[in-house]
């Protein structure tokens, strides 16, 4: 059973109230330059950052919560952990429960204002392909039952092909879905506007931010759809960070570019997110690996802007 668009639609009211309140334009915030990346967990005290793999951060929409994927259990899962204040230290992370992780891969999630979540799965072949591959699924944190049974996106957004890192936009009257897909070969970024009647749109690549020869993969957009991060391997080495803007959802973007030396390194650099005040960076990044790590880190970066920290007490 696929995913019902009156129930994702009724969240994506809540993003166009929040949208709206806020009121904010890519020339009203006036951000600075993004700061030197630190590690979220950089002792690994509070079992956020652990010797395996630890990637795809996204702060929730109010900030108290920090999503990511992790194998510490075996297998890539959705995990989180909370904070009161912007300021403060994340709390150990728990995992999802089950239903939403499976024995199959979790991984890039993407919550949304309303108690919503979209993520990545390979528990299922939902649009045909070989074997099962991975889809975007929607779920909702329901107040008395939990988390909702997780249903695929449609065929349009959905391919039998990898579809990964989902980042929706409500802005200007438009909602749009933006993810990358192999299913051009490489992996490349897509978008899918969410019509009227409740469907998706069939998905077209974002000619002007991908490279020929190059995986550009997992974009994130700001809230007010004018700025994009997504790492991608065009400049010749592991993934890094790149970045475009545009004035308008209507206007294509500008030329990609890669973040600086606070950012990127010699390591890989990956599944970059924006947080909703637009004013913190997280990705993730093999650079801190201690002897004997496999996996990745957690990293964050700050920048100026208009948003003030939030106490959540």
């Amino acid at each position: 059973m696929r995913v019902s668009y009156s129930t994702i639609k009724r969240t994506l009211v809540c993003l166009s109230v929040g949208l709206m309140a806020i009121g904010l334009t890519a020339e009203a915030q006036n951000f600075g330059p993004w700061e030197p990346a630190v590690s979220v967990d950089p002792a690994r005290l509070n079992h956020v950052n652990t010797s395996l793999n630890d990637g795809c951060p996204i702060e929730s929409a109010d900030g108290g919560m920090l999503f990511f994927a992790s194998d510490r259990s075996g297998n890539l899962d959705i995990w989180v952990a909370e904070r009161k204040k912007d300021s403060d230290p994340w709390s150990s992370p728990v995992a999802l429960p089950a239903g939403v992780n499976t024995s199959a891969n979790e991984f890039c999630p993407t919550p949304l204002p309303g108690n919503g979540l979209l993520f990545v799965s390979t528990r299922a072949n939902n649009c045909g392909g070989a074997g099962n591959n991975p889809d975007i699924y929607y779920t909702r944190l329901h107040p008395l039952f939990g988390w909702m049974p997780p249903r695929a996106l449609s065929c349009d957004v959905n391919s039998g092909a990898e579809e990964w890192s989902p980042s929706l936009v409500e802005a200007e009257g438009e909602i749009v879905l933006f993810f990358s897909s192999t299913r051009s070969g490489a992996q490349k970024i897509y978008s899918s506007a969410l019509l009227q009647n409740g469907d998706w749109s069939p998905a077209t690549p974002v000619d002007e931010l991908n490279w020929a020869g190059a995986q550009d993969a997992r974009p994130n957009v700001r809230k007010d759809g004018l700025e994009i991060v997504f790492d991608s391997t065009r400049g010749g080495g592991a993934p890094d960070v790149y970045t475009a803007t545009r004035s308008s959802i209507f206007d294509p973007w500008s030329a990609p570019v890669p973040l600086d030396s606070n950012i990127n390194s010699v390591f890989s650099e990956t599944r970059a997110t924006i947080s909703r005040d637009g004013e913190r960076l997280y990705f993730g990044s093999s650079r801190a690996n201690h002897p004997g790590d496999t996996g990745s880190d957690i990293f964050v970066s700050e920048r100026s802007g208009p948003g003030k920290s939030r106490d959540r007490r």
